[in-house]
């Protein structure tokens, strides 16, 4: 081997332990961060914040692209490809060192790899430039701007959802099932991404103690998820209406820890079902759900909520629309 090789071999060598320092580096800010904002129920809100979202993700990218190119005569795949790997590492070390659940990853990680990227090629058309003002600088913009945020009070925004299905029965063949559903088989309702690939868990059974406002309902779903839902309107074969009430941990203890019902970015807070007669044998059921977003990225929020709310407003819809008509063709 020539001297000339025996340096390239050096450099390569020393490239490659810069980059695997980064990534260590980049990994260790990133579980840290997790894990000071799992550590205390306050902190939690943090999971739905700009800096944790956008900034801090563009900082750890910028930051690896920074030290893995330090001639700054990579290509363009290479800043492609940071925000990737490293998203793929803390998705895994979150999931085998901080147990994260399944819902929250999945919600984190297609906003972490766009900010990564915006902040790998900021980071690589800076440093095509003289000066060094912004690349310097760069890491601790995200850091000044996680204080500022701190200060700025969260909005609260009120989402209503309604989901529609026809069903081929009449009002009053309907509203038991409205009302209650026993024994709800695992192959019943319908196919969803929020069930079938996020794993939500399905519901299993709604009962109900008591008759007219004032009853209350209690949901089922899966083995080990129940909450309450306090009746507030009753009008046999025409509306149906609730406030929930989350008297236990079971739906962030089985779904996501960070995902509570009445936390402290989301609270899901009431409900309906409307029946609107459409002829003498069909009827429009709207199940509507409303909930408050309290956090400074809920655009974003509320785009998962049409996603996983929608899909589980349309599988219960899909339960009472099969159960009502196989009895009305019965009776029929």
């Amino acid at each position: 081997m020539t001297e000339q090789e025996a340096v390239a071999v050096r450099g390569r060598r020393r490239l490659r332990h810069r980059l695997v320092s980064a990534f260590g580096l980049a990994l260790v800010i990133a579980l840290t961060a997790f894990m000071l904002f799992s550590a205390s129920r306050a902190g939690t809100i943090w999971f739905a914040s700009l800096w944790f979202l956008a900034l801090l993700p563009a900082m750890l990218c910028a930051l690896i692209c920074y030290i893995g190119d330090p001639d700054r005569n990579r290509t363009s795949g290479f800043y492609w490809l940071v925000p990737l790997i490293l998203c793929a590492i803390v998705c895994l070390a979150s999931v085998f060192i901080l147990h994260e659940g399944v819902i929250c990853l999945i919600m984190v990680a297609p906003i972490w790899l766009v900010s990564g990227w915006v902040g790998a090629f900021l980071m690589r058309s800076q440093r095509n430039r003289r000066g060094r003002v912004l690349e310097s600088s760069f890491l601790i913009i995200p850091l000044v701007a996680g204080v500022v945020e701190a200060q700025i009070p969260t909005p609260h925004e009120t989402v209503t959802l309604s989901r529609s299905v026809v069903v081929k029965a009449a009002p009053e063949e309907i509203w038991p099932y409205a009302v209650s559903s026993r024994d709800i088989g695992a192959d019943e309702g319908r196919w969803t991404v929020t069930h079938n690939i996020i794993g939500m868990p399905r519901p299993r059974e709604s009962s109900v103690s008591g008759v007219g406002v004032g009853a209350v309902r209690t949901a089922y779903w899966g083995d080990h998820v129940n909450f309450e839902e306090r009746i507030v309107t009753w009008e046999p074969g025409r509306k149906l209406g609730w406030a929930f009430s989350f008297t236990n941990s079971s739906v962030q203890d089985y779904t996501d820890k960070h995902i509570s019902p009445d936390g402290e970015f989301l609270k899901i807070d009431s409900g309906d079902y409307i029946l609107r007669p459409i002829s003498s044998d069909m009827t429009e059921v709207t199940l509507t759900t409303r909930y408050v977003a309290k956090t400074h990225v809920n655009p974003y929020a509320k785009l998962w909520g049409e996603l996983m709310m929608g899909d589980i407003q349309d599988n219960v819809l899909t339960i009472i629309k099969d159960r009502a008509e196989r009895d009305a063709a019965v009776t029929g």
